[in-house]
């Protein structure tokens, strides 16, 4: 077997463990994320995004980085993946862009990287979550903050 079929198993190799991974996350954490595989021509994020049950204000995307290739190659392998933590931002005149919070990159042989960000913004995500329902506040809007007394 040559070099390019020995890169070549290792990033399909590394390819299925990242997306195996992210599968056992979003089943860790289900009911207060959403995973979902996009196409970031289209929709922008990543091609693999999470989001928080019933809240589209942040999301984790991770997207494919592919060497001497592009997104228009069928047998495209990632070589790295870069991942954002974003959340929406609002601007004066009432609409919202995605900001981003946090971001990285990692190489084929260290997708456990990617792995554990996803996984550290999840489990906050999660905590939010149910901190938020213990207290009988909405996790998708902000509670109000207390009016004056007049």
């Amino acid at each position: 077997m040559g070099t390019a079929d020995d890169d070549r198993e290792r990033l399909t190799a590394t390819m299925t463990a990242l997306d195996d991974g992210l599968n056992r996350i979003a089943q860790k954490y289900d009911g207060s994320v959403q995973f979902s595989y996009e196409d970031p021509e289209t929709f922008g994020a990543g091609h693999f995004v999470f989001y928080p049950e019933n809240d589209t204000n942040s999301r984790f995307a991770i997207e494919e980085q592919y060497t001497g290739t592009d997104w228009s190659d069928d047998d495209r392998l990632p070589t790295s993946w870069t991942w954002t933590a974003q959340r929406r931002v609002p601007h004066p005149d009432g609409t919202t862009m995605w900001g981003i919070e946090r971001e990285g990159e990692a190489r084929a042989e260290d997708f456990w990287q990617v792995l554990d960000e996803a996984e550290k913004w999840v489990r906050r995500t999660h905590n939010r979550i149910a901190g938020s329902n213990q207290f009988g506040i909405d996790p998708g809007r902000r509670p109000e903050p207390p009016a004056p007394r007049l």
